[in-house]
């Protein structure tokens, strides 16, 4: 199992892509594993024979652990438990694995058979005992404990429980990030309205004018504002290493984006050198293969600072909870109409409210404050935002 980003720990194959027995050469896609980011293809190191794997399809393993071996001439793949291949010429299936008791994979081990029979009659393979070779739950396995009557009653804080159901890959890694992030990381959120009339002016223009620019969203120009402020106070842009304070050479911004397997973070880099057009191409790109699950492992895991907007569902403001080791991440709430006063008088404006994580180690109120201010600035005379967007772009 490879290390697809410096914070994962092990991952779940999705498929094997070559059937046992079967020629595959160096470079060729054998398998598919997902990752708490998303789904990436493994290619063999090496001409041989693929051995049947030692892990199937949905079975999770530790980063390290041996998915299955590509064999060479005369060589046989090692019993379950041997440290290696039976000659030097067996390579390992992935590049990164370890021997020892932690490589050993984390997981189920049950028939084909058993797997669907379970999942059948909902039972959790986890509470069965295989009678099968080194513990696998086997069909008979699953039939026994079916045909068994139901014992007490599956409770938890007191309550009946409906369904248990293990943690898919990036719902298990926020939930460990989250909790990292809350109990390591000291937060401080600022909020502030911003201003948007001239961004929304604009977005109107470039709609009716069509073309590339007809695409621009206000999250882009929110992106681009927090990546000028971050490189005009490379302070910000910074992580916290033990007792060091790390300065990125890069602003890389992380778009946060919904898909169906959950939140998946790609990364736009050095999204304050690139023009508002181009960061935004970018960010559809991005977006459309975060969705269809085929990121590659360079464009995540690599932000400076984070972006997440649910404006769309129409919150106003939130409390963001950082992505360590970022030291910033920008919520975006909803734009709408708000009435605000303006030389004295009562006004209609699009008003949008940025509610700001810091992490208080790296940045005080008045450092984050300064930057907090820059955003609305960049966002409210959006000029500097327009830099090398020509008006027949």
């Amino acid at each position: 199992m490879p290390r697809i980003g410096h914070s994962m720990t092990e991952g779940t194959l999705v498929a094997w892509r070559v059937e046992p027995g079967a020629r595959v050469r160096a470079g060729e896609v054998v398998l598919v594993i997902e990752t708490d980011k998303a789904e990436v293809e493994v290619e063999s190191p090496a001409d041989g024979v693929l051995a049947p794997p030692r892990v199937s399809p949905s079975e999770v393993a530790p980063v390290g652990a041996v998915l299955g071996w590509v064999l060479g001439p005369g060589d046989s793949a090692p019993a379950a438990g041997a440290a290696g291949p039976t000659s030097p010429a067996a390579a390992a299936a992935v590049p990164g694995a370890t021997a020892g008791p932690e490589a050993t994979p984390r997981r189920v081990r049950a028939s084909p058979r058993a797997r669907r029979l379970a999942q059948e009659r909902g039972l959790d393979l986890t509470r069965l005992a295989g009678t099968g070779p080194d513990g696998l739950v086997t069909e008979t396995d699953v039939e026994r404990a079916a045909q068994e009557p139901a014992g007490a009653p599956d409770l938890f804080a007191g309550r009946r429980v409906a369904e248990r159901r293990r943690l898919e890959p990036l719902r298990r890694t926020s939930a460990r990030r989250t909790t990292e992030a809350w109990t390591h990381v000291p937060h401080i959120v600022q909020m502030i309205d911003v201003e948007v009339t001239q961004l929304e002016a604009l977005r109107r223009e470039w709609k009716r004018a069509g073309g590339p620019r007809a695409g621009i969203t206000l999250n882009d120009a929110i992106v681009k504002a927090a990546a000028l402020a971050l490189a005009e106070r490379p302070e910000l842009n910074a992580a916290v290493d033990g007792d060091e304070l790390v300065r990125f050479a890069e602003v890389n911004a992380g778009i946060a984006v919904e898909t169906p397997r959950g939140l998946v973070v790609p990364v736009v880099p050095r999204a304050d050198g690139l023009t508002l057009l181009e960061l935004s191409l970018e960010r559809r790109r991005l977006a459309e293969k975060a969705r269809a699950g085929g990121l590659a492992p360079a464009e995540i895991g690599t932000s400076t600072f984070t972006v997440s907007n649910l404006g769309g569902f129409g919150i106003r403001a939130g409390t963001p909870v950082l992505n360590p080791p970022e030291a910033v991440l920008v919520f975006v709430g909803a734009a709408e109409d708000r009435a605000v006063v303006r030389d004295g008088a009562l006004a209609i404006r699009p008003l949008v409210t940025l509610s700001i994580a810091y992490d208080h180690r790296v940045a005080d109120g008045a450092h984050a404050a300064r930057a907090t201010a820059r955003i609305r600035e960049l966002l409210e005379e959006p000029a500097p935002l327009l830099a090398g967007l020509e008006p027949s772009a």
